[in-house]
Parts: structure tokens; C-alpha cells; sequence
């Protein structure tokens, strides 16, 4: 009987670990993924806002918090503090726009991915015959 797991049957973002059976396999998923072959994302932020205090984006195979305008991030990674002159956390305080994140350097979207400041749009080569999927991130 051959190797069951080549060519690899998991998806390559989600599996850690695929085991050779007897005539089947079985794909090992990395936290954040689920499904037989670890191809779907878990949506953390389903659950409790994925435990942030405010704003929860999804990833593939993870999450992120974010902070609405005039908050802090904490260093815990969830929790927004208020900005306030006084305080010792002023350097995290600037702008909104000093400090966005970059949602597009984490892959978010299949295609096109577009970075505005607390978001970002996902977009698919209409001319080429795809559309965004469902779940706003996938082109099909």
C-alpha cells in the first residue's frame, strides 16, 4: 500500500502533521485550523470576541485585537487601555493613522488587499472571472 500522505492531502497553511494509515490518512491541524484536511480557518473571534476587549480581526489560523481610536493597546495583547495626556502610555497614543497595522502583510486576502487605516478590503480580478466569496476574504 503506498504512503497515503503524498502527495500531501492537508492543506499547506493548515496541517502540522500528516499520519499514513492503512489505505487513509489523517491531516494533524496547526492551531487556528480545522476540518479533515485542516483547509478551514477557525473564526476566533466567534467565540467571546477572541477575548479582546474591543475589536477582534480574524486571520488565517489566528486573530488579532484591535483598539478603537483614543485607546491603547495593553501589553497583554487584548485588553485597550484610554489614551489620556497624562498618562505613561502617551507614546501609544498618536494618531490613529501613526499607528495602523498593515492587515494586508498578513496574507488576509486571496487576491487583491487593500490597507486603510483600522481595516482593510479584500478585491478579485473580476475580468479574470472571480468574486469575492462569502466570507469577504476568498475569490471563487
Amino acid at each position: 500500500i503506498s504512503n497515503q500522505c503524498s502527495p500531501l492531502p492537508c492543506h499547506k497553511d493548515g496541517y502540522k502533521d500528516c499520519i499514513d494509515g492503512q489505505a487513509k490518512y489523517t491531516c494533524v491541524c496547526k492551531p487556528g485550523w480545522q476540518g479533515e484536511r485542516c483547509e478551514e480557518d477557525i473564526n476566533e473571534c466567534e467565540d467571546l470576541n477572541g477575548g479582546c476587549s474591543q475589536r477582534c480581526s480574524n486571520l488565517p489560523g489566528s486573530y488579532r485585537c484591535l483598539c478603537e481610536d483614543g485607546y491603547f493597546m495593553h501589553s497583554n495583547k487584548r485588553d485597550c487601555g484610554v489614551c489620556d495626556m497624562n498618562n505613561l502610555n502617551k507614546s501609544f497614543c498618536m494618531l490613529p493613522f501613526l499607528l495602523d497595522i498593515d492587515e494586508c502583510a498578513e496574507n488576509v486576502c486571496a487576491q487583491l488587499c487593500v490597507n486603510s487605516p483600522g481595516s482593510y478590503s479584500c478585491y478579485c480580478d473580476g475580468k479574470k472571472g472571480f468574486k469575492l466569496s462569502k466570507d469577504m476574504k476568498n475569490c471563487e
